[in-house]
């Protein structure tokens, strides 16, 4: 059983991601390339006497105390159970409070779900005295992940954990996460306002995968081929590659059933603005689109989007930012 030797709080965070090329067919043993957001999550963790669990976010408030929900918050019970199996698995008997805020936009494609798991998991870290390696918190992450969404990669809690740019590879039917270290790409991300609904788009593919079984695998290897051109695109600094195969992956994605009009309108207009690529970011339906482009911040003006900005690749992954 571990102890806290005294009540203090521990303030963490960890950046969001931008999904260069993979998304959808590394679920089903693709590589995939993805790059850390500098935007991030914050979680701040106090222990409390007693078994109590509490949350507070944007979202509302949960809380519950010996297994009974006292607040309940549909948004907020799947981080509590997250954090209850964390908490098991380290034997932590104490209670949790956390304060959850963020500056990565909720549905949007940019893993805004592990960037907060992974801040939550770097702060019961930090205020439990853990010692936990990057290979156990993207584990943790992972966890919360497969909670949120059911299916579920780990490119983003990489995302959030190592910063830089991620490579996602299978070994013997396993995940595996590849940190590729820090890389200049010159973003932008412009998103559609609509939520991105991961576990549907999920789902749709999954169900469309089952019904034409030959034509979706027949996707799933074109997507990969094109992976594995991109890495080799960023580890040369072919910025002009990379973004011709980020359009053939949209193409792709197109194909799954996973794009929508108003992240056709963003693409395309970018594109028309001089984008090298332009493609949807994450599970797709809505959210955002990653942009490739010399001039980041001219691509992001009037584009037919909610909110567009040029992306900072964060060099960092998730820290503690402050001891109370």
């Amino acid at each position: 059983m571990l102890w806290v030797n005294m009540v203090r709080r521990i303030t963490a965070s960890a950046p969001s991601q931008a999904f260069l090329l993979g998304e959808h067919a590394v679920l089903y043993g693709s590589p995939a390339l993805a790059l850390s957001i500098d935007r991030r999550a914050y979680s701040t963790a106090e222990s409390l006497v007693g078994k109590e669990i509490i949350i507070k976010s944007e979202l509302g408030e949960y809380r519950e105390r010996e297994g009974k929900i006292l607040i309940p918050n549909d948004d907020l019970l799947k981080l509590a159970n997250g954090l209850k199996i964390l908490l098991e698995r380290y034997d932590i008997r104490s209670g949790v409070k956390l304060n959850i805020r963020s500056d990565v936009p909720i549905g949007s494609g940019m893993a805004s779900s592990a960037s907060v798991s992974a801040a939550i998991s770097k702060s019961i870290d930090g205020l439990f005295e853990l010692s936990m390696s990057n290979q156990d918190l993207i584990e943790a992450v992972y966890i919360f992940e497969r909670i949120i969404h059911g299916k579920a990669s780990k490119t983003g809690p990489a995302c959030a954990v190592f910063g830089g740019a991620i490579w996602i590879e299978w070994l013997r039917d396993k995940m595996k996460a590849v940190s590729l270290g820090y890389r200049r790409i010159p973003l932008a991300i412009a998103c559609t306002g609509e939520p991105s609904p991961t576990r549907a788009m999920i789902e749709s593919v999954s169900h469309l995968k089952s019904r034409f079984p030959e034509v979706y695998s027949e996707l799933v290897r074109d997507i990969s081929k094109v992976v594995m051109k991109g890495r080799s695109a960023l580890e040369k600094e072919d910025l002009r590659m990379l973004g011709s195969l980020m359009n053939v992956n949209q193409g792709l994605l197109y194909a799954l059933g996973v794009s929508s009009w108003s992240i056709e309108r963003i693409l395309w207009e970018a594109r028309r603005k001089g984008a090298l690529g332009a493609k949807l970011s994450g599970a797709g339906g809505g959210g955002c689109v990653v942009i490739l482009h010399e001039n980041p911040h001219e691509v992001v003006k009037d584009l037919p989007a909610f909110t567009a900005f040029p992306a900072k690749i964060s060099r960092e992954g998730v820290r503690i930012e402050r001891r109370e």
